[in-house]
C-alpha cells in the first residue's frame, strides 16, 4: 500500500519542480521591485535636496545672522564649494566621486545638485541616504511563501485524490493476497502429510519425490510472502540458536528437493556453534539460499554448505556449482530473477538482504559464470553480539 512518506515525498518534488519554475517570474519580480525601489530613493533625494535648496535660498531674504543647516535622521547632506571643498557637511564622507547627478556606493545612494548663485557662495548640494531594500526582501519572502503554501496545498490535494483509487486497489490486493495465503496453508499442509504417507507405502517412487520436492517449493516460496507481509509487524525476537544442529534440519528439510535433482550436498559444519538471532529471519537466510542453490544449479551436481566460527564470527557458506550469476549487483533487488526459467517471485534474496542489514550481517558474492555462486554470511558471534549491546 502506498504510504504516507511517499505522499509527502511526491509532494515535496513537485513543490521543488514547481518553485524552480516559478522562480524565473520571482526573479523579474525582485529586479523589477529592486528597480523601483531605486527610483524612489532617487525621487526621495531629489525632494530632499529641493528642501535644502529652498531653506538656502530663503536664509538671504531673512534677517537673521544664523544659519541653521537642516538635519534628518535619513538622509545626510552637504554644500561644497567650486573647489569641491566642504562649506559645511553632515556626509559620512565627503569626497565622492560622482560621474553623472547620482552615486551608488554601497550601501548608499547620492544625489549632486548644481546650485545656483547664493550667500553661501556653494557650488553643489549632495544629499545620500542608506539604501534599504528590507521592505523589498520581506515582501518577496512574503510572496515565495504564499506561493510554496498554495502549491503544497494544492499539489497535496491533487496527489491525495489521484492516489486513492490505487490505496484502494493496494488495500485490495493486500487483504486479497492475506486470505488467499490463509486459505493456501492448510492445504499446503495437508498435501504435505499425505504425500509422506504415500511415500512410506511407495517409498522411492519418482513421482512422489517429484510432487514432494514441488510443495517443499512451494513451501518456501509462502513462507518467503507471509514473511514480506508481516515483516513490518514481526516481533525482533532474539534467542539463543544452535546453529549447528538448526542448519543441519533445514538442510534434511530440503534433501528430497535436492535428490530430485540428483544433488548432493557436502557439509563442513562445525558443532555446537551458537548465535544470538531471530528464529523466523534465521529461517528465511537459510531456505532461502538452499532453495536457491537447488534451483539454479545443474543436476547431478554438488552443493558445498558450510558452518564455521571464527575469532569474533561465524561464517555460513553456500557454494554451488550452478549457472553462476550475470549481474550480482542486481541480485538483492526486489522481484529481480536471474533467470526467468526457473520461475519464482524475485523476492527471496530481496528479504535475505533486508534481514542481513537490519542484523548487521556482511554478505560476500562470488560468481562465475556456468562454473557456480558462492554466498557467505558473516555474523556476530554470541560474545561479540553481547558486547555490542551493552
Amino acid at each position: 500500500m502506498i504510504s504516507n512518506k511517499y505522499e509527502i515525498k511526491f509532494i515535496v518534488i513537485q513543490v521543488v519542480l514547481t518553485l524552480l519554475i516559478a522562480f524565473i517570474p520571482i526573479y523579474f519580480y525582485l529586479d523589477a521591485s529592486f528597480e523601483n525601489q531605486n527610483i524612489k530613493d532617487k525621487m526621495d533625494l531629489k525632494n530632499y535636496a529641493f528642501s535644502v535648496i529652498s531653506k538656502v535660498n530663503s536664509f538671504e531674504k531673512e534677517n537673521s545672522s544664523t544659519f541653521y543647516y537642516p538635519r534628518s535622521n535619513i538622509y545626510f547632506s552637504g554644500i561644497f564649494d567650486k573647489n569641491n571643498q566642504a562649506i559645511f557637511s553632515l556626509l559620512k564622507k565627503n569626497d565622492l566621486d560622482f560621474i553623472d547627478e547620482f552615486l551608488i556606493n554601497k550601501n548608499e545612494i547620492c544625489y549632486k545638485n548644481y546650485l545656483e548663485q547664493n550667500i553661501f557662495d556653494a557650488k553643489f548640494l549632495v544629499v545620500c541616504k542608506d539604501i534599504d531594500n528590507s521592505q523589498v526582501i520581506y515582501n518577496a519572502i512574503i510572496l515565495i511563501l504564499l506561493i510554496s503554501s498554495f502549491i503544497f496545498l494544492s499539489s497535496f490535494f491533487i496527489i491525495k485524490q489521484s492516489i486513492e483509487p490505487y490505496k484502494r486497489l493496494n488495500q485490495y490486493l493486500d487483504d486479497f493476497l492475506k486470505d488467499a495465503m490463509h486459505e493456501l496453508k492448510t492445504p499446503i499442509g495437508v498435501a504435505r502429510i499425505n504425500v509422506d504417507m504415500l511415500q512410506m507405502r511407495l517409498k522411492n517412487d519418482k513421482y512422489i519425490l517429484r510432487i514432494k520436492s514441488a510443495l517443499k517449493n512451494m513451501t518456501v516460496i509462502y513462507e518467503d510472502l507471509e514473511y514480506y507481509m508481516q515483516q513490518n509487524i514481526v516481533k525482533d525476537e532474539k534467542i539463543d540458536i544452535n546453529f549447528s544442529i538448526f542448519l543441519e534440519r533445514r538442510i534434511e528439510f530440503f534433501n528430497d528437493l535436492a535428490i530430485s535433482k540428483n544433488i548432493k550436498f557436502s557439509k563442513n559444519i562445525q558443532s555446537d556453534v551458537h548465535i544470538i538471532f531471530n528464529e523466523l529471519e534465521l529461517y528465511r537466510i537459510i531456505d532461502n539460499n538452499i532453495s536457491n542453490a537447488i534451483k539454479y544449479s545443474k543436476d547431478s551436481s554438488n552443493i558445498e554448505i558450510s558452518l564455521q566460527k571464527e575469532e569474533s564470527k561465524i561464517k555460513l557458506m553456500f557454494k554451488d556449482e550452478g549457472i553462476g550469476i550475470k549481474d550480482k549487483s542486481k541480485i538483492f533487488e526486489r522481484y529481480y530473477r536471474g533467470d526467468k526459467i526457473t520461475g519464482g517471485f524475485g523476492i527471496g534474496l530481496s528479504i535475505v538482504k533486508n534481514i542481513c542489514v537490519k542484523n548487521r550481517v556482511d554478505i560476500e558474492v562470488e560468481s562465475q559464470i556456468n562454473k557456480g555462486s558462492s554466498f557467505i554470511y558473516l555474523f556476530d558471534s554470541v560474545d561479540n553480539f553481547l558486547n555490542k549491546t551493552e
